[in-house]
C-alpha cells in the first residue's frame, strides 16, 4: 500500500515544487505578448497606409518575411489615436500560429519594438521553459518610462516562482507596488509581492490593511498579502500571522489555508530567521488546531516544504478522524516528508 501511495505521489510531485506568483490568482495567466510572438511564424510591423487610410500597410518583418503579407484588419479610431500619440509608432501584428489569422498585439514605440526584437533573438532559450534570464530581462523593465512596457514586465514576472522573484534586482518595484489597489485587478497579486520585495517598510501598513480586509472577505490573493508582509517584517510577521489568522477558529478554514500557504512559501524560501520562525511556531498552532492538518499538508507539500512532517504525523496519530480529502493530503505529505522530500 505504501508503495502504491509513493508511486502516486511521485507522479504528482513535480507539480508541487514551485511557488508560482500566479498561484495567488486562483487561475493560470493567459499567454503574454512575448508568448504570442514566439508561437507565430510571422511577426510584422504595420502602419496606416497613406494611400488608403482604411487599411494597414505592412512595413517591416520581425519574424518571417513581408512577401504576400496582407492584413485584412481595418484601423479603428482607438488605434489611429494611439498611433498619433506615439512618435515612430507602429502596430505589431502576428499570425495565430503558422497560417492562422493576423492578430493585432499592441501599438509599439521604438523602445517596445526593441524589446520584441530582443525576445526573438533569445527565443530558443526563452520558449518552452521558465528561463531565469527571461525574468531578469523583464525585471529591468519595471522602471521603464513606457507604461505598456511596465505592464508587460508585470505579466512576465507574474509567472516566476517566488524563489526566482527573490533573486531578481527589482528596480522600480516600490513605485509599482504603491499602485496595488489601482489598475488591472489581475496584476494585483504580483504588485503585492513586489511591495514586499521592494524592502520599503513604509508599505507595511498598506499590506497589513490588505491582509485584514482579505481575511474578512476571503479574497483569493490574501496569500500574496501574507507572503509580502513576511518578506518585509520577517519573523515578527510570522508570529503575527500565526496568532491573528492561523489560530483563529472563527475564520473560515479556506481563509486560514491561504495564510498557511504563505508560511509554506516563506518557510521554504525566506531568510534563515523567517524559516526558523515558521518551524518553531506552526507545530504548536497545529497541535491546538488539528483541523488544519490537511491544509498544512496540502500547502507545504505543494511548495516542496517538508518541515512539518513530524507535526502532521502527530496530529494524524492523535486525531485520526479526518475527511477523505484531508486524509489523502496528510498521508501523501507524511510519506514524502519521511523520505526526506
Amino acid at each position: 500500500m505504501l508503495k502504491q501511495l509513493l508511486l502516486g505521489c511521485a507522479l504528482s510531485i513535480p507539480l508541487m515544487q514551485k511557488a508560482l506568483a500566479c498561484a495567488f490568482h486562483g487561475y493560470t495567466p493567459k499567454p503574454t505578448l512575448i508568448d504570442k510572438v514566439f508561437a507565430s511564424e510571422q511577426v510584422v510591423l504595420a502602419r496606416i497606409d497613406p494611400a488608403d487610410p482604411a487599411r494597414f500597410e505592412p512595413v517591416e518583418a520581425l519574424a518571417g518575411s513581408l512577401e504576400y503579407v496582407e492584413i485584412p484588419a481595418r484601423p479603428d479610431a482607438q488605434t489611429r489615436s494611439q498611433l498619433q500619440a506615439v512618435p515612430g509608432g507602429a502596430v505589431l501584428f502576428a499570425r495565430d500560429g503558422a497560417y492562422g489569422p493576423w492578430v493585432a498585439l499592441a501599438v509599439v514605440d521604438p523602445g517596445y519594438r526593441t524589446v520584441v526584437e530582443t525576445a526573438l533573438t533569445r527565443q530558443d532559450r526563452w520558449q518552452g521553459q521558465i528561463a531565469p534570464d527571461r525574468f531578469r530581462f523583464f525585471a529591468g523593465l519595471l522602471s521603464s518610462a513606457n507604461p505598456e512596457l511596465r505592464r508587460l514586465a508585470l505579466l512576465e514576472l507574474d509567472r516566476a516562482d517566488y524563489a526566482q522573484l527573490r533573486k531578481l534586482r527589482l528596480k522600480g518595484s516600490g513605485a509599482l507596488a504603491q499602485g496595488i489597489e489601482s489598475g488591472d485587478a489581475n496584476l494585483r497579486p504580483i504588485r503585492i509581492l513586489l511591495a514586499g520585495l521592494s524592502r520599503d517598510r513604509s508599505l507595511a501598513p498598506v499590506l497589513e490593511q490588505g491582509l485584514a480586509e482579505g481575511a474578512e472577505r476571503n479574497l483569493r490573493y490574501l496569500g500574496a498579502y501574507a507572503t509580502a508582509l513576511v518578506e518585509l517584517q520577517g519573523a515578527s510577521a510570522v508570529e503575527m500571522l500565526l496568532t491573528r489568522y492561523v489560530a483563529r477558529a472563527d475564520l473560515r478554514e479556506e481563509t486560514r489555508e491561504k495564510v498557511i500557504e504563505a508560511l509554506a512559501i516563506q518557510g521554504a524560501f525566506g531568510t534563515g530567521a523567517t524559516r526558523r520562525a515558521v518551524r518553531r511556531g506552526l507545530p504548536g498552532v497545529l497541535a491546538a488546531h488539528p483541523e488544519l492538518a490537511g491544509a498544512v499538508a496540502r500547502q507545504f507539500g505543494r511548495h516542496g516544504n517538508w518541515d512539518m512532517g513530524e507535526a502532521v504525523a502527530e496530529v494524524k496519530r492523535d486525531h485520526p478522524k479526518v475527511s477523505l480529502r484531508d486524509s489523502f493530503a496528510i498521508n501523501q505529505y507524511i510519506a514524502f516528508a519521511r523520505e526526506g522530500g
